[in-house]
């Protein structure tokens, strides 16, 4: 498992640290705009803002509503996120997935690398359907999907595994944990923070991933090589799943032929 950096070693300028009272890391990051619309529901601090622990989920639903009013913040996706200070802190309060950039929330991620080992060594891709808020059209992981809150890792990669890749739940137990890894960068919103937890299926060549819902237009196989050579820029594939395919290639070196 590779271990995570502090946020604010890794913080990029023109972001403020946003803590709870009583929690020594921070549970997420905002720009001016943001910080300003926090007002009276977060108290000024040397390196940013604390939200009162008392009074948390009260805050952070009037923040949401907020941010949705200064458009700041995307449409609400009516999934819920656990709000943690660092990546294995208890869950302390839910907010809408959608302010999960504005406030520069770690979102929980689960991804799933279905490979077929041997001399035709090859990876499954998922395209992403046209119609996604995120990334449309981009290639993913086999399986990708955020923790809900409330839900464990394991129950959202069975679930995401059936509905985007008709992924049985007895087949899913052939897959083992194979790395923790995370991401930050500036998105489209704020800042995006992703903690990966990666699982790897090895397949039979005649095992093909079908998708169930819209979410995911098809699959596609990738020799290595080729997956190798289009993680170079990676302008295809959606910027966590580029992450979660490098280590792996890394991590099988030349083992898989091809």
């Amino acid at each position: 498992m590779q271990l995570s950096k502090p946020l604010n070693e890794r913080l990029p300028d023109g972001y403020a640290l946003l803590y709870v009272d009583g929690t020594s890391e921070p549970v997420g990051a905002a720009t001016g705009p943001v910080a300003a619309v926090l007002s009276g529901l977060a108290a000024p601090r040397p390196d940013g803002f604390a939200f009162p622990v008392g009074t948390l989920q009260g805050s952070l639903d009037a923040a949401l509503a907020r941010l949705l009013a200064a458009g700041l913040c995307p449409p609400p996706r009516g999934e819920a996120i656990g709000v943690r200070a660092g990546r294995d802190g208890a869950e302390l309060a839910r907010i809408d997935r959608a302010a999960a950039e504005p406030l520069g929330l770690l979102v929980r991620k689960v991804c799933l690398v279905g490979h077929v080992a041997g001399g035709t060594g090859r990876v499954w891709l998922a395209r992403r359907g046209m119609g996604q808020r995120t990334a449309p059209g981009l290639l993913d992981t086999t399986v990708a999907g955020g923790v809900p809150a409330g839900a464990t890792p394991e129950e959202t990669l069975r679930e995401e595994a059936r509905e985007e890749a008709s992924l049985a739940r007895e087949r899913l137990r052939a897959a083992r944990p194979v790395a923790r890894l995370d991401r930050v960068a500036p998105g489209p919103d704020g800042l995006s923070r992703e903690d990966l937890l990666v699982w790897e299926l090895a397949m039979t060549p005649d095992e093909r991933p079908m998708p169930q819902d819209d979410e995911i237009a098809g699959f596609e196989p990738w020799p290595l090589p080729d997956l190798a050579r289009a993680l170079v820029t990676a302008e295809d594939f959606k910027p966590g799943a580029a992450i979660v395919l490098r280590n792996a290639l890394g991590r099988w070196g030349g083992a898989h032929g091809g």
